[in-house]
């Protein structure tokens, strides 16, 4: 009896000891789609996964289309530290942010959000972040990149995501 006493004592100490008992926690912040993005016409457009790694393609927009987004990024127990939302260098497409005074309430004066550039003020672990996108020109190779950062302390502290937004000129 003491034998089966000891061994199962010896397990238990075994498996207690390769635990990590530290308090640090660490996780990849992630970006998602509150909803489907919404046209001017109130349509819901869909969004599809490509081949490429962390890539994704939306519906056929058309020139003078303005599409409405609802972003979340999330850090789950870690702070998020920076945002960055960048066009492709086409300028096939405009950004419309949120008004300037709520975006200053959450992120420091250093931010540039012309540049697509946000640094957070507060600690944060999570943001909602509605913004438009505005097709202004023909292009296939149109495309919105979303980067969110954190304070974890290892090699995944960010994320991205790449929208591919073809726009087709208003005749087609």
């Amino acid at each position: 009896m003491k034998k089966y006493f000891y061994s199962i004592l010896g397990i238990i100490i075994l498996s207690a000891s390769s635990c990590d008992f530290t308090p640090e926690t660490n996780y990849q912040p992630d970006i998602f789609f509150l909803q489907k993005p919404i046209s001017n016409n109130d349509d819901t457009l869909s969004i599809y996964n490509t081949f490429e790694a962390n890539t994704l393609s939306l519906d056929t927009l058309h020139v003078g289309d303005t599409v409405s987004f609802f972003m979340y990024l999330e850090g789950y127990t870690n702070n998020l530290t920076e945002f960055y939302l960048k066009l492709s260098a086409d300028s096939a497409a405009g950004i419309l942010l949120p008004n300037k005074a709520s975006l200053d309430s959450i992120f420091l004066s250093t931010s540039n959000y012309n540049q697509g550039k946000f640094l957070f003020d507060l600690s944060s672990t999570e943001l909602y972040f509605p913004f438009k996108y505005i097709a202004k020109k023909a292009s296939l190779d149109a495309k919105l990149t979303f980067n969110v950062i954190s304070d974890a302390n290892f090699e995944y502290n960010q994320n991205y995501i790449i929208l591919e937004t073809p726009i087709l000129s208003a005749t087609e």
